[in-house]
């Protein structure tokens, strides 16, 4: 295979990309120099540019609203959580057999299967964002913590966002736990001792965290954070740094 080939093939399924700005800018430079050079990627460019200018006025563009990014963490940490527990190589996909040399061949999009796949990506995205708002907002509230003063530093502060009978738990420039130890989500229903659960965090290295507060709302009279030693615990052995009343 001549040089030419070889740099056709390297760069063949990365047309949509580049037309749609999302390549890195050094493959966006190496990609644009092998246009100049290559009058195949060069002619399916030419007839794509005027469909991918176009996509986005195809549908609005949508704000995430800030629920969004504490709701895809709670969900991107419990299944962090949960590949933990599965031990290495969990979300490792099994080998394929390999091809039989002299068959492999590499497969690339052509145009004409680029541009209906791309709008039919950005419709569902479309559709999607709109959704995902619209949930986020119906009947969504949100309910400030107190912070207990020995986590107070400035700039700290504790959100419940609720929906309906769920409720993520979001903190900004909290500290982190002490060493060895967890924070650990309680529910307090009026009873002698609040309920432990299994929702156990740390912060982030801005001091963020969010939770998704396990079950659901209904009875509970206070949700209480304090920290614990790593594991958990069935009661509390420290005073709340964080409380919060849902209704």
């Amino acid at each position: 295979m001549s040089a030419s080939a070889r740099d056709h093939d390297r760069w063949a399924d990365s047309l949509g990309a580049w037309l749609l700005g999302a390549l890195p800018d050094d493959e966006a430079r190496e990609f644009a120099a092998h246009l100049e050079e290559c009058p195949v990627c060069g002619q399916d460019a030419a007839s794509l540019r005027v469909a991918a200018d176009a996509l986005p006025a195809s549908a609005p563009s949508l704000p995430a609203p800030p629920e969004l990014k504490a709701r895809i963490m709670a969900v991107a940490e419990r299944e962090a959580q949960l590949l933990a527990a599965a031990g290495e190589g969990a979300d490792q996909a099994e080998a394929a057999p390999r091809p039989a040399r002299g068959r492999l061949r590499r497969l690339s999009l052509r145009p004409a299967l680029v541009l209906p796949v791309t709008l039919a990506l950005l419709v569902i995205g479309g559709v999607a964002g709109l959704l995902g708002e619209q949930l986020l907002h119906d009947d969504a509230r949100t309910v400030s913590a107190r912070l207990d003063p020995s986590v107070a530093v400035p700039g700290a502060r504790a959100d419940l966002e609720i929906r309906e009978d769920r409720a993520v738990l979001v903190a900004r420039r909290l500290p982190a736990p002490p060493q060895g130890r967890v924070y650990q989500v309680w529910l307090d229903r009026g009873g002698s001792t609040p309920e432990p659960t299994s929702a156990l965090f740390t912060t982030r290295g801005d001091g963020s965290a969010s939770v998704a507060v396990p079950g659901s709302l209904r009875g509970v009279r206070q949700i209480l954070v304090t920290d614990e030693p790593t594991g958990g615990s069935t009661l509390p052995t420290r005073r709340p740094i964080i409380s919060v009343t849902p209704a």
